[in-house]
């Protein structure tokens, strides 16, 4: 009887467990891999969530089918059903062409929307990020200074020593200069018209119309959304500590712009 208890419990743990705990951490660096560039998997406690829900449900989906399937296939390691499990979380080369096997469709069953919510919940946390840090300011004067500190922060991150190559050749450094280009070309356009509607108040003893002030919000927005496509290279290439040292940066110049006022 003791023996027949413990031949369960090791049948069990070799064909149930071993599969869910091989396939798990396979399932994490896929998703690192898959989803390189394209946001971070524990940026935010949703993101992180949704992350841990495609490896459950990833290592959940290999214990099932070593259990139920690999008794009919005696000769299939249950370690290796855990690995191609998590494998096949890794994106295809080409849309639309699967060229995996019905097992491994069948135990990835449900990845698929999983995973789609999760690639937009990471597209959704870069967003709101940029946005975050892009709106807000008082002035373009402000924002302009802060995207001069934004690309000083990216250019010396990127041209660190080991990564001078890849800037190098991949010309993101001249990404990073044509979109800080861009985000300074709105706000000087910001300042001008600013300095041209103080001009007319003063001389006609005036208030701001409400068309200057609609001009005056569309050229900020203009700046504060350019700045968000600045702010994008930071989230994409840039780690979470980055995060704090742009957070650093945007609160010094909030403090200085209320002291200064």
């Amino acid at each position: 009887m003791g023996d027949a208890v413990a031949w369960d419990q090791s049948s069990v743990l070799s064909e149930w467990v071993l599969p869910a705990g091989v396939c798990a951490p396979v399932t994490w660096v896929c998703l690192v891999w898959r989803f390189r560039g394209e946001g971070r998997l524990l940026g935010t406690v949703r993101s992180a969530a949704g992350a841990l829900a495609v490896v459950i449900w990833t290592a959940a989906m290999a214990a099932l089918g070593s259990g139920l399937l690999l008794p009919q296939a005696t000769n299939v390691p249950p370690a290796a059903v855990g690995v191609v499990a998590g494998l096949g979380l890794m994106p295809k080369r080409r849309a639309g062409e699967s060229g995996e096997h019905p097992l491994l469709a069948i135990m990835t069953l449900g990845d698929s929307l999983l995973l789609h919510s999760l690639a937009t919940r990471l597209r959704t946390d870069r967003a709101l990020w940029c946005e975050r840090m892009a709106l807000g300011f008082p002035g373009c004067w402000e924002l302009d200074t802060f995207a001069d500190q934004v690309k000083a922060h990216l250019l010396a991150r990127l041209e660190a020593p080991g990564r001078a190559g890849r800037v190098r050749n991949g010309g993101l450094k001249k990404e990073i200069d044509d979109r800080h280009r861009d985000v300074r070309v709105a706000a000087q356009k910001w300042i001008t018209l600013e300095r041209n509607v103080e001009k007319l108040c003063e001389r006609h003893a005036r208030e701001r119309t409400p068309d200057e002030v609609r001009q005056l919000r569309r050229a900020l927005g203009e700046a504060e959304h350019l700045c968000v496509y600045l702010l994008d290279l930071v989230h994409t290439h840039g780690k979470r500590s980055d995060d704090k040292v742009i957070q650093a940066l945007r609160s010094e110049l909030a403090a200085s712009a209320v002291g200064g006022s």
